[in-house]
């Protein structure tokens, strides 16, 4: 069970990263599904298999509407972005990644001396590279990627304190409503940039 929880918390840090430094939609999906995965390894230290499973399809559900509305919506050619900005996003990233390291072990030690360290940390770099992610965007289907995460970091948290059937039937309902505000937003700020262009070429 250790090398799963070590091997999710690995993908946890990659994956958030990812979503963090990159602008590509394609990349940043493809990171939010894996980013379920390990939420899933995470839970289920704490959740039976069967109720574990649970976050696994809602999160994959709700990244499959976001990737499609994308698809549908979106350029296929992702703008360009200067290296500095990625640098600079890669090293709010790492700083991120380093406080909670430090911060981590006396937070369990005074708040959550039951829960496993290696959930805290999950939890807490999901809950900080969101706020990190939504601090540094203004795209919407950034935005609703970040709330996920965000999200997602809670769920970890808190499934290593509680078993609640209702909380997480709250909780599905929570993430599925984000992800279909979500389109709404792609879909309504896509159709806003699109008027510019064809009044032009009328």
């Amino acid at each position: 069970m250790t090398a799963i929880s070590t091997l999710a918390f690995i993908l946890v840090v990659l994956t958030a990263m990812m979503i963090l430094v990159f602008r590509d939609w394609r990349i940043n999906t493809i990171a939010l599904g894996l980013q379920y995965l390990a939420v899933f390894s995470l839970v289920t230290l704490s959740w039976p298999i069967g109720m574990a499973v649970v976050k696994l399809i809602v999160g994959w559900m709700a990244t499959a509407a976001i990737a499609f509305t994308c698809l549908r919506q979106m350029k296929a050619e992702s703008p360009s972005e200067p290296t500095s900005s990625l640098f600079f996003r890669a090293i709010a990233g790492i700083l991120v990644i380093l406080v909670i390291f430090v911060l981590s072990p006396s937070l369990q030690e005074a708040m959550f001396p039951q829960v496993p360290l290696v959930i805290i940390q999950g939890g807490l770099m999901l809950i900080g590279m969101a706020l990190m992610q939504l601090g540094t965007n203004s795209e919407a289907y950034l935005t609703i990627i970040s709330l996920l995460s965000l999200l997602a970091g809670f769920e970890v948290i808190h499934a290593a304190l509680e078993l609640s059937t209702l909380l997480t039937g709250l909780l599905v309902i929570t993430n599925l409503g984000l992800a279909l505000v979500g389109v709404f937003f792609i879909v309504k700020t896509s159709d806003t940039n699109e008027i510019p262009g064809m009044e032009e070429a009328q």
